[in-house]
């Protein structure tokens, strides 16, 4: 198979020609195609986005409050994925629902590829900005030993508060099994988040200043010890809501840009439109702003709204931070972080052949996955769960 395009994001630079797939991988860019071909004119073809934390996406939830099959929601998020531009993904799904996910990962790539999964808690801590506290289920080995367990071999990442009472032993035994441990919604300082990154083994910032404590200048909380912590991979949230574009200047100075993940954070309002939703299932109502916030009742953020190919256009339009750089934090670094970069993450011989195209005000046109189309926005332009929107609200 070929594809051509004057711009090609390679890992050895920018390019034109007729990018060449050969048996699922990236066979090299030519002058001339042995055969027929896309083109592609001068879209741009990006290495296909990894987002390693996403709830759900265009109304299919990963949050257990579905109502439904729950294969058909997590097949559903993975073609909604695709529509957005991710070709690999850490389903972040509740424990209810992390199963269900393990089976999808065994059936044939219909959208984005699941190559782990990631469990957001349940041992989670932070008061916030709004000053509003949510307390954590008993602390139990049992549970996170289940968690493995349902995960089947694909359990990757866990983000907890490492300030919880008797969690000690249960990062422990999550390190045992080869699974990353992320700082998430933590009322640490400074002193204890640098303590909980060098003692206890954690080696990920779970989107990175939110929900945890900031930076001041008698004490720059755990926001501080993540952008400071050597070997520290931060996920970043550029949708320039969750933070805004003049803070990420300061991270991308204090941090290299190679220890930062683009993630989405999406929930199932990712494609929503603008509106005040009571929700049947959570039993609140939740807020879609025009600006694409997501808001519980008490005005605190439950996720993002715009996927990771949306805060790539921030940051190359808005802090015009060169696109070779901003693609390997969405695609490349995460890659890195969790060991398969020698076969994903970069258009590069060999490597498996996961690629997007968009264009210049980023839309994804279409999304390849081992060299096969699994998003064509001509064929397939509104991938959106209106079933699971009418089932789940009262509007």
């Amino acid at each position: 198979m070929w594809v051509k395009s004057d711009r090609i994001y390679t890992e050895d630079g920018l390019c034109g020609g007729y990018l060449s797939v050969q048996e699922g991988r990236f066979a090299g860019v030519s002058d001339t195609a042995d055969g027929e071909y896309e083109d592609y004119g001068n879209l741009r073809i990006l290495p296909g986005i990894f987002d390693t934390h996403n709830h759900g996406t265009q109304g299919y939830s990963l949050l257990g409050d579905a109502g439904e099959d729950p294969m058909v929601h997590v097949r559903g998020f993975l073609k909604g994925c695709a529509a957005q531009g991710v070709t690999s993904v850490f389903p972040t799904a509740e424990e209810n629902m992390i199963a269900s996910v393990a089976r999808a990962a065994k059936e044939p790539i219909m959208g984005a590829e699941i190559v782990g999964i990631h469990s957001e808690g349940p041992w989670l801590n932070r008061t916030g900005e709004k000053g509003i506290w949510v307390p954590w289920p008993e602390v139990s080995l049992e549970r996170a030993k289940q968690i493995v367990s349902d995960a089947d071999g694909l359990l990757k990442l866990v983000a907890l508060a490492p300030e919880i009472e008797g969690i000690d032993p249960i990062i422990e035994y999550f390190l045992s099994q080869g699974i990353a441990i992320a700082y998430a919604h933590s009322d640490l300082n400074y002193e204890g988040a640098t303590r909980a990154y060098k003692e206890k083994g954690l080696s990920v910032a779970t989107h990175t200043g939110n929900v945890m404590t900031g930076m001041h200048h008698r004490d720059i909380g755990g926001l501080g010890a993540s952008l400071l912590g050597d070997g520290v991979y931060c996920e970043v949230i550029c949708d320039g809501m969750h933070i805004c574009l003049d803070m990420l200047r300061v991270y991308f100075k204090l941090k290299d840009p190679s220890q930062f993940m683009m993630v989405s954070d999406c929930t199932p309002f990712s494609g929503a439109p603008a509106g005040t939703y009571p929700d049947v299932f959570m039993g609140f109502t939740i807020t879609v702003t025009p600006e694409g916030f997501v808001l519980s009742e008490t005005g605190r953020l439950l996720g993002s709204s715009q996927p990771v190919i949306y805060g790539m256009g921030n940051l190359v339009e808005k802090l015009h931070m060169p696109m070779e750089t901003v693609s390997r934090m969405a695609s490349l670094n995460p890659c890195r972080k969790y060991g398969i970069d020698d076969v994903k993450g970069s258009i590069s011989d060999g490597k498996q052949a996961d690629f997007i195209v968009i264009t210049d005000d980023y839309k994804v046109v279409a999304t390849y996955v081992k060299g096969v189309k699994v998003y064509d926005s001509k064929t397939e332009p509104d991938v959106f769960n209106t079933r699971y929107w009418e089932k789940k609200f009262n509007s």
